[in-house]
């Protein structure tokens, strides 16, 4: 398992982004026996934040470096930048029940939760997370408010209900 490692942030591939994935120095994940499709905690501990993602194989330059890919949206969820220290750790996927959402510092009214379902299937969030998506030509923050299990990180699957508070929600 991945206890304690101690990573650099850098930029993800372009095509990583909104992926929610992070792609690790190779020699790390092999000294740490974690495999990819599995789940990682990301922790800004100077900001007590925490975040998740999915790790992905990453590429043989990367080795020896003791870096972490992650986008700008994961970035945010952790209030980290490139260069800044985060630790991770292998845990374990919690099937959501349930999740909560609520428009980031706007209110929303969300018509069909099923179609969220069907485009977050198979990601992986936290309390405090923020989603963004594109809706024609607006951009739509959603931010996770609570979710069933009580754990850090749940796995949201075609049988989670999904349930959208009508008021902004601030940080």
């Amino acid at each position: 398992m991945i206890n304690d490692i101690k990573l650099k942030v850098k930029d993800a591939f372009k095509g990583d982004f909104g992926k929610s994935i992070a792609r690790i120095d190779p020699k790390i994940v092999l000294e740490s026996n974690i495999d990819v499709g599995d789940t990682i905690c990301i922790y800004n501990d100077s900001k007590k934040k925490l975040t998740a993602a999915i790790v992905s194989p990453n590429y043989p330059r990367d080795e020896g470096t003791n870096i972490i890919r992650i986008d700008a949206l994961l970035r945010r969820n952790l209030n980290a930048s490139l260069e800044d220290i985060v630790r991770t750790k292998k845990t374990k996927n919690y099937l959501a029940q349930q999740v909560s959402f609520a428009g980031y510092k706007k209110g929303i009214i969300l018509k069909s939760p099923d179609v969220l379902v069907k485009t977050l299937k198979d990601r992986v969030v936290s309390k405090g997370d923020i989603l963004t998506f594109r809706c024609g030509s607006e951009k739509i923050d959603l931010i996770v408010v609570n979710h069933t299990p009580q754990t850090e990180v749940v796995k949201i699957h075609q049988g989670t209900k999904i349930f959208c508070q009508e008021q902004a929600y601030y940080l």
